[in-house]
């Protein structure tokens, strides 16, 4: 079991999720490498359902979100109808603001924002028009996107409503402490990432500097976007500028190369992601098991290192100007902080604001601009 080879301790292990659900996580049935009938494509993995999607423990998120489909009546009428989708999906409201160009053959299309402290942070993307699109629409969710999504449920209705073709979803699994990247490489070495006796290629890398050429974290890519299936392992905590953090982040990005993307992978972001590897598929079985009740939240995490890091930049380059400020206005911090501070959201703070916003009273949503 890969529990043993990675030396997971019933104690030690550290698993945590944004979104935890009720039921228990179902094992996959296939896997990717079989192919479907009837010279249909094969899917990329198939849970055992029973037809009435659930939602269940969500060990693994989804983390990147692209659909098309054949709208019904005129792209402004089917912008519309987006609009009251997404109305069910998030209890921020979405603003639709026109972009300055279009995105894959696309001709034009509407960035989806969202109005957080004080300005827009962009979380999305809806794209129509092209003569090489098939007449068709195409939503671009990123993972700002898909962190402030408070119904799955309602995706995937919105996803069976609209007939919609999944062209990208990706999961993604957080594991704060207990586990090294390197554990996962000798696995590939050892032949646990094989599927269906192909190896996938490899690729590392790490940033940082002379003294520490992994200070900034590793990443070890196993196959390719281009072949529909890619998995990304990286060194999360130390990527956002922690290097203490033992943070490590497994994503699978599938893409709808040669095989469908089922609608129900919103639903059940855990069985495709362990399907997509027998290595995956033991460590998610080793994980439920002993997962922790008093779990963080991934999106508090990030946003603690982050401002460590930014207060750390902050002090360094300003720390003695600020002093100097404080000095010659006699101390008083208010007038300081009026002084200084700009509303607003630093980038890489828009995912944790965004995902920490969902629970503010907002403005309605401003009127759609032609």
């Amino acid at each position: 079991m890969i529990g043993a080879k990675l030396g997971i301790s019933g104690d030690g292990m550290g698993v945590y999720a944004a979104d935890q659900g009720r039921a228990g996580l179902r094992r996959a049935a296939t896997r990717d490498g079989e192919a479907a009938g009837g010279g249909s494509p094969r899917t990329v993995i198939r849970g055992e359902s029973d037809g009435t999607p659930t939602q269940q423990q969500r060990l693994a998120i989804i983390d990147w979100l692209r659909f098309t489909f054949l709208p019904t009546g005129s792209e402004i009428e089917a912008l519309d109808v987006l609009k009251r989708y997404f109305a069910l999906w998030f209890s921020i409201p979405m603003n639709f603001l026109p972009a300055e160009k279009g995105m894959f053959g696309y001709k034009s299309s509407f960035d989806l924002m969202v109005w957080i402290d004080a300005e827009f942070v962009k979380v999305g993307t809806v794209a129509m028009g092209g003569s090489s699109t098939g007449s068709t629409m195409m939503v671009d969710l990123t993972g700002k996107g898909c962190s402030m999504v408070s119904d799955w449920q309602a995706v995937y209705a919105t996803l069976q409503d609209l007939d919609a073709r999944i062209t990208r979803a990706d999961t993604a699994l957080d594991l704060l402490e207990g586990f090294t990247l390197d554990q996962f490489d000798d696995l590939y070495v050892s032949g646990e990432f094989n599927c269906g006796g192909r190896i996938p290629t490899r690729r590392y890398f790490e940033g940082g500097h002379s003294g520490d050429l992994h200070a900034l974290g590793r990443t070890l890519y196993l196959g390719k976007k281009a072949n529909g299936k890619e998995l990304c392992i990286y060194e999360k905590g130390k990527q956002l500028g922690d290097p203490s953090s033992e943070w490590l982040r497994i994503e699978i990005r599938f893409g709808n190369r040669d095989r469908v993307i089922p609608h129900d992978i919103v639903l059940n972001p855990t069985t495709y992601f362990a399907g997509a590897f027998i290595a995956l598929e033991d460590l998610v079985e080793t994980i439920k098991t002993k997962i922790k009740t008093d779990q963080r939240d991934i999106v508090s995490e990030e946003r603690t290192i982050v401002l460590k890091r930014l207060t750390h930049y902050l002090v360094s380059a300003y720390g003695k100007t600020i002093y100097q400020l404080a000095q010659e206005l006699g101390m008083d911090h208010k007038a300081l902080y009026e002084l200084l501070h700009v509303p607003g959201v630093p980038h890489r703070l828009e995912k944790s604001a965004v995902a920490g916003g969902v629970n503010r009273v907002h403005e309605p949503a401003r009127p759609m601009e032609q």
